[in-house]
Order: C-alpha cells, then sequence, then structure tokens
C-alpha cells in the first residue's frame, strides 16, 4: 500500500527451486526493487503443512454502533503517498448490521475532493506471526483501492521500507483480481514480492495470511496462493520477525488505480479481523513442568535465579524444570524455583529471578518442523542457548539451531 506495485499477471503464479539462486529484478515506476528470490512459491491450491494449530488471542466482531477506540486508532487528513486522493477522517466509518462500514465520499474536505477512512491498531495491538484474517466486501468502482494490511511497529524510528508491509490484501477498481505483498529494505533499496488470485471481490471472501519465523502464506477462503520465504534473514528479509500492527482503509485515486474515479459513494464492509497465535497441535503445555535441551544436547538450567542462565547441564533436575505459565495474548512465561525467566529486553545475558511476570517476562512460543520450539521475547527477539559456550541470551533476530530447543528430550 505504501508504494506503487509492478503489475502482476491476473491469476500468475511462479515456481521458484528451493536452492538459492541470484536473485533478478527490475525497477518500477516507483523506484521500488521487485525481488524474484526470496520466496518459493506454492501453486494455488495446494494445502500448506501444517504443524501448528491456532487459538484466537484478538478480535473485533464489529457488532457494535460504532468503533471500538480502544482497539482502534481513526486516522485524519491524506497520507500524502501514491497520489491518493482522500482525505480520512472519523465521520466516514461506523459499525451497523455486524459491519464495520468504510465510506468513501465525493466531499471536498483538506484540499482533497474525496473523503474516505482509515483505521489502524498501532499502540494498541500488535503481532509477530501467526494467523491474521478479516472477512471482507470490497467496492467494484473505478478508482478504489480498498486494503487490509500491516506495518512493522518500529516505522516512526526505522522509517519505511526498513520496517517492513505485508499487504494481506489490496484490490483496485472494478477487477476481480486480489494482490497479496510482502515490502522491505533489501538492503540495496525498497523490494516488494507477491502473487495475486482471481475471486469476486464484490462478495465477502476471507482474506489471511499465515506467517511464521520462515514464511507468510497468503490465503484466499483458505486457498494458498503465494508464500514468502523470510527464513534466516534471506534477502534482508529480517524486518518480518518483528511486531506488526494491522490496517483497514480505503483508498480513492493513486499510482495502482489511476485516477479516473466512478460514481461514489462506495463502500468497504468488514465482518470481522481476527488474530490467532500459532501454537503446537496440542498447545504450549500450559500448567506442565518441561525441559529445555539446547542444540549442543544440553540442557537449560535456571541457575536458581543466582547468575545469568545457561545451557550447559548434561541431565536435567530441579533447576532445569520450568512450569509454563499462560500469560495471555498469546504469550508464555516461564516459572523455575518459584521465578520467571525474563529476557532482559535483550540488553544483557537473561536469567531466572523475577518474582512476577510482566512484558519482559512474557515470549511467544513457536515451533519448528522438527518438534524443537522457539521463545521470542517481547522485544522480537529470540533466545539462543549460545551452544553452551556463554550465558544464554534473548538477542537473536532470527532463529536458527542455537535458537531452538527440545522438551522433555
Amino acid at each position: 500500500m505504501k508504494k506503487q506495485f509492478i503489475n502482476y499477471l491476473s491469476g500468475t503464479v511462479m515456481i521458484l527451486t528451493m536452492a538459492m539462486m541470484p536473485v533478478s529484478c527490475k525497477k518500477d515506476a516507483a523506484g521500488s526493487t521487485k525481488t524474484t528470490n526470496p520466496v518459493f512459491v506454492k501453486p494455488e491450491g495446494t494445502p500448506k503443512p501444517n504443524a501448528v494449530s491456532y487459538q484466537l488471542v484478538w478480535s473485533d466482531e464489529f457488532n457494535g454502533t460504532s468503533v471500538d477506540q480502544t482497539k482502534w486508532n481513526i486516522d485524519s487528513g491524506n497520507p500524502g503517498v501514491n497520489n491518493e486522493e482522500e482525505y480520512y477522517q472519523a465521520a466516514n466509518v461506523t459499525e451497523t448490521g455486524g459491519n464495520l462500514v468504510i465510506t468513501a465520499k465525493q466531499q471536498s474536505v483538506g484540499g482533497q475532493p474525496y473523503t474516505s477512512a482509515k483505521l489502524e491498531t498501532l499502540g494498541k495491538f500488535s503481532t509477530t506471526y501467526g494467523r491474521i484474517e478479516a472477512r471482507i466486501s470490497l467496492p467494484m468502482i473505478n478508482g478504489t483501492w480498498p486494503a487490509f494490511w500491516m506495518l512493522g511497529t518500529n516505522i516512526n524510528s526505522v522509517g519505511w521500507p526498513n520496517c517492513g508491509e505485508i499487504d494481506i490484501m489490496e484490490h483496485v477498481n472494478t477487477t476481480n483480481t486480489i494482490l497479496g505483498t510482502m515490502h522491505w529494505n533489501s538492503g540495496s533499496g525498497a523490494a516488494q514480492y507477491g502473487s495475486s488470485t482471481t475471486t469476486t471481490p464484490g462478495d465477502f471472501h476471507v482474506y489471511a495470511v499465515e506467517w511464521d519465523a520462515n514464511s507468510i502464506n497468503w490465503y484466499v477462503d483458505n486457498t494458498l496462493y503465494c508464500t514468502g520465504n523470510i527464513a534466516n534473514n534471506i534477502n534482508n528479509t529480517g524486518a518480518f520477525q518483528n511486531p506488526f500492527y494491522i490496517i483497514l482503509n480505503l483508498a480513492i485515486g493513486g499510482d495502482l488505480p489511476g485516477n479516473t474515479i466512478g460514481t461514489l459513494p462506495a463502500t468497504m464492509l468488514v465482518d470481522y479481523v481476527h488474530v490467532y497465535k500459532g501454537v503446537t497441535t496440542s498447545g504450549p503445555p500450559i500448567g506442565q513442568t518441561i525441559t529445555l535441551k539446547g542444540f549442543n544436547g544440553d540442557y537449560v538450567s535456571s541457575e536458581d535465579g543466582t547468575q545469568a542462565m545457561t545451557c550447559t547441564r548434561t541431565t536435567a533436575s530441579t533447576w532445569e524444570q520450568f512450569t509454563v505459565v499462560d500469560a495471555g495474548n498469546g504469550k508464555v512465561a516461564l516459572e523455575s524455583m518459584g521465578h520467571y525467566v525474563s529476557s532482559e529486553n535483550g540488553t544483557q545475558p537473561i536469567t531466572c529471578n523475577r518474582t512476577s511476570y510482566s512484558t519482559w517476562e512474557e515470549f511467544t512460543w513457536g515451533t519448528n518442523a522438527d518438534g524443537t520450539i522457539t521463545l521470542q521475547g517481547n522485544n522480537g527477539d529470540y533466545i539462543s542457548s549460545e551452544d553452551g559456550t556463554q550465558a544464554m541470551t534473548c538477542n537473536r533476530t532470527t532463529a536458527s539451531g542455537w535458537e531452538s530447543f527440545g522438551v522433555n528430550k
């Protein structure tokens, strides 16, 4: 949404080999780079291997009479990008009939010839990974540009495209084409990758991504049509290991749809937005006491809270046992000997000396295809065993061998 798209061939899906290949790219009119190899794209309709199930952690059903502003910010003004022609204002959004209703009008406000609405959750809700979905009916009017998308929460400090962008769904004009795209800084400038599929946008459909440490997968009505590879910072995709917030908007005009605008008003209807967190098939073992074995074959130790934690124990005893606590919002806390593991926000080695848990003591429990798990702190980084050569940390931007742990092994 932030930058102009490269035009996609409707329904086209490209299959790339899993092996690393030289990156081919070209510049579009907006100056961003389209990278054709961060991604292995699965053919449309191919089922995605599901090593995780999902639990609902955040939602809005839009069953009220006005926007829930504990969940959403309502933007005001013209965003000043893409040559869009709308002025966003709260007057153009409401809830009725069980839907969020965003209405675009031919109305001059703030120097723009049209008004519309944009909602976002920055500062109120964000997520790293999970299934993010919405059931939406889109306008079929020339010049409209509705979108359901996400930006990295660090945008105000690092800027775009460094923050990363996940466009879950974009649609323009009266076509049957739906776009799904990722934007990031490839290290040599703005890059994007995506694909498209076709549906009946004027009807309600479920648009979703399933996102984990290794990939972003785009779906329409549970049919997979694109997969983006973000494992191990491939092509500098580390931005997608950080928290993102959610955006819903209906732009008018701009670089992608053009500036020939049909007859307004036009409405975008959103039945719901759901966010699910991925958990192991049986879920994180809430309430159970577990051991964690590192890549080096040794066990993680709390060190009884007297020093930084290590992964050096050849056998597991009391200091190497952790109770998994439900911390809410899809997070877990780990308790040992009456104290909680803390990420220390990544600024020093992790400890197990907190008498209660808060932000630094809450972790996202991730799963790997081999059955190992990862623990991601609220700083967006992963706990690392450091291969047992030094105290453990929570400062890895991507998860690999040292950041993977066997449970009860």
